[in-house]
């Protein structure tokens, strides 16, 4: 096990508690081969050495578990345990020779470390590592058992004479259970910090995923409008000509707000990060800069877009741009064609908490679709023959809830939909 461990110290130095779990394995087959030395040669001094590496073995397995759950070792626990050890058996081995108190003091010792580890495992909560940690934990429960068992047998059953087979036999059980722990302890960690490490890069995986193509949906407003103003200005009817220099002046300007939404995006990437930390937020300007892209296709639609917002919010203008900008987006792509599209964006304040609406009187949700369309790449039924692919609601959510929010949909069809935003309110 330790030659198992050191070999994946040096592929997997960056594992927590690794460099502690190799040695502790180490330590401990130095410790079998001094009491094998002991054993041989009825040598007491080995055998006080061997008892002292399997201490530290014992203790250095529970800091790697520490390590791994990304606790600070418990240096003076351990320094305590190990004088207790060391301490006892000098006075147990060299002074009174009673092998019985020695087990009996390693087996409360053994177990006291266990239940503290024991602990430590199952107070794991994250998902990537609490799999394993139950594993751990089961571990140190089967080895922190049988040192309660030893030191009960030991204490109230031995029968001190040249020998007892009953008492051997014990020992061999327990250093039978202890080589078993020890194997389960190897395979238990591997198997937790490369499941984890699997876990991670899993989730980064879908994260990565999902970011792009939210992205992609946010890039393709604004890249839409420059389309649709140059468009305009290359088919102007007669008379117009002269609003050709106020089209391409508006494609510019959204071209820029592509420029610089791209740039925001990059600088939060080299950050390492999506989210800023959370600032006041002004939800007026995030709503008028929002309206910008999508300023073209109000006008073909001759949308009423009123806007009553005065509060300010915990959040980033970044990213609350992008949510209004996307639920405007639906409000324009879900309209009635049947009636002129209305929409109206006001907030109001209660106690910490802003509360923003986008009503508009378009199409309407479905009910049994409300908790659907909150879903990457879900889209209610029947909106399918519209452009699409079902990724700005759920990065709504996923903002929203990113600051401490929530967000929620109140709709049904033919009458409108009203979506309302829960944030921090900011203190001024």
């Amino acid at each position: 096990m330790a030659a198992v461990l050191m070999t994946f110290w040096k592929m997997r130095k960056s594992a927590p508690g690794l460099p502690e779990m190799a040695s502790a394995m180490a330590v401990s087959s130095l410790g079998a081969l001094l009491m094998g030395i002991s054993t041989s040669q009825a040598n007491v001094v080995a055998g006080y050495a061997g008892i002292q590496c399997f201490v530290i073995g014992v203790l250095l397995t529970a800091r790697a578990m520490r390590k791994l759950t990304g606790l600070k070792p418990l240096s003076g626990f351990e320094a305590v345990a190990f004088l207790i050890c060391a301490l006892g058996d000098i006075y147990f081995l060299f002074i009174e020779f009673n092998l019985t108190a020695v087990a009996i003091l390693h087996s409360v010792v053994y177990t006291v470390i266990c239940l503290v580890t024991l602990h430590t495992l199952l107070q794991e909560t994250r998902s990537d590592l609490k799999p394993g940690c139950r594993i751990l934990a089961f571990t140190f429960a089967v080895f922190g058992a049988a040192s309660l068992v030893r030191a009960g047998v030991r204490l109230f059953f031995d029968i001190p004479v040249p020998v007892n087979m009953e008492v051997a036999s014990l020992e061999l059980v327990y250093i039978f259970v202890g080589i078993a722990t020890s194997i389960g302890w190897t395979i238990a960690y591997v198997w937790t910090t490369y499941s984890a490490a699997e876990l991670r890069l899993r989730v980064a995986n879908d994260k990565l995923e999902r970011f792009t193509g939210a992205v992609a949906h946010d890039l393709n407003t604004p890249l839409n409008a420059i389309i649709g103003y140059l468009s305009a200005s290359a088919h102007l009817p007669a008379g117009q000509e002269h609003r050709r220099d106020e089209f391409i002046s508006t494609a510019h300007e959204a071209s820029l707000r592509m420029s610089r939404f791209i740039q925001d995006l990059l600088e939060q990437s080299r950050d390492g990060h999506e989210n800023n930390a959370p600032e006041s937020v002004d939800t007026a300007a995030c709503i008028r800069d929002a309206l910008q892209p999508l300023r073209h296709r109000i006008e073909q639609t001759n949308a009423d877009v009123h806007v009553d917002v005065s509060h300010h919010v915990l959040a980033t203008a970044f990213q609350m741009t992008r949510v209004f900008q996307n639920l405007l987006d639906n409000a324009i792509k879900y309209r009635d064609e049947t009636r002129p599209l209305k929409i109206h964006v006001s907030s109001v304040r209660k106690d910490a908490w802003i509360s923003l609406s986008i009503r508009d009187n378009g199409l309407g949700i479905s009910t049994t679709d409300h908790s659907r369309i909150f879903g990457a790449f879900e889209r209610a039924n029947g909106k399918t023959a519209l452009p699409g692919h079902g990724l700005g609601l759920s990065e709504c959510k996923r903002i929203v809830e990113s600051f401490g929010g929530k967000i929620a949909v109140n709709s049904r069809p033919g009458e409108g939909t009203v979506f309302t935003l829960r944030l921090p309110a900011a203190r001024h």
